[in-house]
């Protein structure tokens, strides 16, 4: 009965702890391929570029619900309504910095309207879709977030635009 019961409680920790590991990419880039493949990023270089992206937030969404958000190597990130505006903090659309540890991504936003400050953080794994290596879209799974615009805008693929330099 003892053994039965360490080993359950053991199966359980397993299990508990592959829930919690990252899912590997769909199909790994390889080095001079030309073919679509997957990184699960694990750096602010993985992200860098200008992506265009849903905005539903009314506080700041752009007209048509899309906007776009700037993520420099430096783990800086600005949103705005068009690529030109990402350069810097724009009127009243969030910026903040992001970081790694390991594959977990945690962003920091500031401009955050006082009414929902839960928007001020959030944790994801980003994976980044690339055709070779030309970055194509990226998407986020919420590990940590309970701001419903932003989990709402994540949940659909972001498309690379240009380059963030």
């Amino acid at each position: 009965m003892k053994q039965w019961l360490i080993g359950g409680l053991l199966f359980v920790g397993i299990s508990s702890a592959q829930t919690l590991a990252p899912k590997p990419p769909l199909v790994n880039c390889e080095s001079g391929k030309n073919l679509p493949c997957v990184v699960l990023a694990n750096k602010t270089s993985d992200m860098a570029g200008i992506w265009k992206q849903y905005q539903s937030n009314p506080a700041f969404a752009p007209s048509g619900g899309m906007g776009y958000i700037r993520y420099s190597a430096d783990g800086t990130f600005n949103l705005a309504d068009a690529p030109e505006n990402t350069a810097a903090p724009y009127k009243t659309f969030p910026h903040g910095t992001f970081s790694f540890e390991g594959n977990r991504m945690t962003l920091n936003t500031q401009g955050v309207p006082p009414s929902m400050p839960e928007c001020a953080r959030g944790v994801y794994e980003v994976r980044v879709i690339r055709l070779g290596v030309q970055p194509v879209g990226m998407s986020f799974t919420p590990l940590e977030d309970t701001c419903k615009p932003r989990l709402k805008d994540v949940a659909q693929v972001q498309l690379y635009v240009a380059p963030s330099n």
